[in-house]
């Protein structure tokens, strides 16, 4: 029993007992007076009581607020952390960014200036151009899938390889197939590529792309590009294609280079537009 409680009601029972006392003497006022002690005593005793009920039931609330209070701390103390891990992360990010695009430059750089020795003629621009088309030619080509492979394999992304075919029909449908004007097709090539894909064109006359951060969707969604540009404006072009993509049909550059050329020929099959994708590996 809370002490506040006590003292109201043994007040109220000694004013009782006291007025009993005195009642024995003939005297009704002392009646009436501990009669009276008694109940101010059980008034302030349940006064008493409802105040200790009150104060438990702060104290509970205190208790929840101070939980509450501590749980919006930490909420927020983790936000920071989050933001601060988020931050740290896209400048790490940035980082590997221009050091992997620093990297492709020199990578590049090193290629022409590997051919250049290796032709021993012709200016750096030249040795990695394509003549009649002005794209990268066959030696960069297989360069620079290596490059894009590796460093797909470091930051677990997908990269596309892409053999194109492009042949020009005669005067009817059954007319001989010649190959297409090379710089024509570099045209379409240039308007819908990104400037981060390679276009290449091959010593066969085939034409190779190497689309970055591209899986196999969105490497036949590009080449559906490319044949809906010749369609609309070349009505007398065919093209078929062959598509293969790392990680999904191969892990290594000559595999996928192959994959790529086995869905190129499986395409020429049809007589018309075609696009292949390569099959995985079982």
């Amino acid at each position: 029993m809370d002490s506040r409680s006590f003292v109201s009601l043994a007040v109220g029972i000694t004013g009782m007992v006291l007025g009993v006392f005195a009642g024995l003497d003939g005297s009704v006022a002392g009646v009436i007076a501990g009669v009276a002690a008694l109940g101010a005593g059980m008034v302030g005793w349940m006064i008493a009581r409802q105040v200790l009920d009150t104060e438990h039931q702060l104290a509970v609330e205190r208790r929840q607020l101070d939980s509450m209070e501590q749980t919006i701390t930490a909420q927020v103390q983790a936000r920071v952390t989050a933001e601060e891990s988020i931050r740290n992360l896209s400048a790490e990010l940035a980082s590997t960014q221009r050091s992997e695009a620093e990297r492709l430059e020199r990578v590049e750089d090193q290629i022409r200036d590997e051919i250049r020795v290796q032709t021993d003629s012709k200016p750096a621009v030249n040795s990695v151009n394509d003549v009649e088309t002005g794209l990268f030619n066959e030696h960069y080509f297989r360069a620079t899938t290596e490059a894009r492979v590796a460093a797909a394999r470091r930051h677990l992304r997908p990269v596309a390889i892409i053999l194109m075919q492009v042949s020009e029909r005669g005067g009817d449908d059954d007319g001989e197939l010649t190959p297409a004007s090379p710089k024509i097709v570099a045209d379409y090539l240039a308007a819908t590529l990104r400037e981060s894909d390679t276009a290449c064109r091959t010593s066969r006359g085939l034409y190779a792309l190497v689309l970055e951060d591209t899986p196999e969707n969105g490497a036949v969604w590009t080449v559906e590009r490319i044949r809906r540009r010749l369609a609309e404006e070349q009505d007398n072009l065919m093209m078929w294609a062959g598509v293969a993509c790392y990680p999904a049909h191969a892990f290594e550059v000559r595999d996928l280079v192959a994959k790529a050329s086995e869905a190129l020929e499986a395409a020429t099959d049809w007589n018309q537009d075609r696009i292949e994708v390569a099959t995985s590996d079982t």
